[in-house]
């Protein structure tokens, strides 16, 4: 017999998922009925979609209540990443229709992706609107619910969804490879996951992550959920473009929409890393030395490799892909930082969501910016075209270097306060290795962050403009970036309240 009162307790708990995965739904009903001259239409419906699905997310969060399904858990922690992954769907939706609307104009004889209305425009391309919503739903399943084939189910739903989105410049070779790429190297990474998880459930017999403290009952087949972290961690750290899982990342990333791109470095992230947090979390039986060690090392590595590499690149997409692992790095620094006497500590988890949230808004920022650099049917994202730029758009280079110099961390940024969080917490919990290896690998990273400032006010003026005008919807996504990059700077305590309020969650 079907409980009532569970339907709807488990309706109010994912109501920003209902009102996501029934948009989308629209979104393709509506691209298929009109495919020609829809974009527009479904673009208008799924902002507003995602709008809605924000505003009751928002409302959840204030309201204070837990709510916790078999499949299903409502808590801050939650309701924290359903904000900031719907934050970047709306974000990812204004950057990729004007780019795909940009890159039509310059396209001559026929569009790279997408549709050309009759005036020759390129519109948003619904697909693309389709696909953000259901990645998105994907997300959320990822980290929203304490069943591990529930979240699996999540992370083959956003992977799926992804594989496309970076395929989506069909007429372009780069793209395509970049796609194929992906979608072997994911599903190496889904596989490993997977077979983790069915170790876990060998051994524990169950797939609920709050129940794995009953393997301590289970002392004969301890191997089984040690081998079975082992393989966990390997398909977190490809997901998380953690070192020496990180090869796929500059390809995939360079051939990829530049607002796919920035989708990626963003939204996957988010979500990888809320699920990570909740894994830790759980598994709080196993050698939890050996674990923090583990953990350590690839710290390092990803901070060592991800900055020296990012100084030798020449395309800024490839810069900033390398500047993603790096910053990959110093999320799992907050992270590994929280072992303390044989167990994880989640409280620490709170600066972890704060540098989420400032990064999420740095790179987006970012990508928008070089969503506006099309030139000549191709993406003018090389150090050279960028040339003179300070010059010829002073606004969009004075953006463009806000970006960069939040990411490498300087005052009164939100790089900065997210970057001191996490080396004050490593220094209090008595990690100032780590901290100091940190702090020297930010020094490191000036170089490239600060060339680009170099090509846009120091190297002459430029041949010719590049890039069109900017559209309204990329506008508004980049004052909204710059805003939160220089408010959550300046005015971090209501946010960092937000983070250590999510991460009383963990437990």
């Amino acid at each position: 017999m079907i409980d009532l009162q569970y339907l709807i307790s488990l309706f109010h708990a994912g109501l920003p998922i209902w009102i996501l995965t029934g948009t989308g739904l629209v979104c393709l009903l509506t691209d298929g009925l009109w495919p020609k001259k829809g974009g527009t239409a479904v673009f208008i419906v799924g902002f507003l979609g995602m709008a809605v699905a924000l505003f009751f997310a928002f409302r959840q969060w204030l309201s204070g209540e837990t709510i916790a399904q078999d499949l299903l858990v409502s808590d801050k922690a939650t309701r924290f990443f359903v904000i900031l992954v719907i934050f970047i769907g709306l974000l990812h939706l204004l950057n990729s229709a004007s780019y795909f609307r940009l890159l039509g104009k310059v396209s001559a004889g026929g569009s790279p992706a997408g549709r050309l209305g009759p005036a020759g425009r390129l519109g948003p391309a619904g697909d693309m609107v389709t696909l953000t919503l259901f990645a998105v739903v994907g997300m959320i399943f990822l980290f929203a619910s304490d069943h591990l084939i529930v979240n699996f189910i999540g992370l083959e739903t956003m992977s799926l969804a992804v594989y496309v989105m970076v395929g989506f410049n069909r007429r372009d070779v780069r793209s395509g490879e970049a796609a194929m790429k992906y979608y072997v190297m994911g599903s190496v990474a889904s596989a490993l996951l997977l077979y983790g998880i069915v170790l876990l459930y060998g051994a524990v017999g169950e797939f609920r992550l709050s129940e794995f403290h009953k393997v301590a009952i289970f002392p004969d087949t301890a191997f089984l959920p040690r081998i079975a972290v082992v393989l966990m961690l390997g398909g977190f750290f490809f997901k998380l473009a953690l070192v020496p899982f990180h090869f796929w990342v500059p390809d995939v990333y360079e051939g990829a929409p530049t607002p796919v791109t920035g989708f990626m470095a963003t939204g996957v992230k988010v979500a990888a890393f809320a699920l990570f947090i909740r894994v830790l979390t759980a598994l709080n039986y196993l050698p939890t030395a050996v674990v923090s060690q583990v953990l350590q090392i690839c710290v390092i590595l990803t901070l060592l490799v991800g900055n020296l590499a990012a100084i030798v690149q020449d395309n800024v997409k490839r810069m900033l892909a390398y500047s993603s692992i790096s910053h990959a790095g110093y999320l799992l620094l907050g992270l590994s930082v929280g072992y303390q006497s044989g167990k994880f500590d989640p409280s620490v988890s709170s600066a972890v969501l704060f540098y989420l949230a400032g990064y999420s808004c740095m790179t987006l920022g970012a990508f928008a910016v070089l969503s506006v650099m099309v030139d000549e049917k191709r993406e003018a994202t090389q150090f050279a075209d960028l040339t003179g730029l300070g010059y010829s758009r002073p606004v969009l280079a004075a953006v463009f270097s806000l970006f960069m110099i939040s990411l490498l961390g300087v005052p009164p940024t939100v790089g900065f306060a997210a970057k001191y969080g996490i080396f004050s917490f490593a220094v209090k919990n008595g990690f100032i290795g780590l901290a100091v290896l940190g702090m020297i690998t930010t020094v490191i990273s000036a170089y490239y962050y600060l060339r680009p400032l170099v090509m846009m006010y120091f190297c002459g003026a430029p041949e010719k403009v590049k890039g069109g005008e900017i559209p309204f919807p990329l506008m508004l996504s980049l004052v909204f970036c710059a805003v939160a990059v220089i408010l959550l700077g300046i005015w971090p305590l209501p946010y960092i309240d937000m983070a250590q309020k999510a991460a009383t969650a963990f437990k």
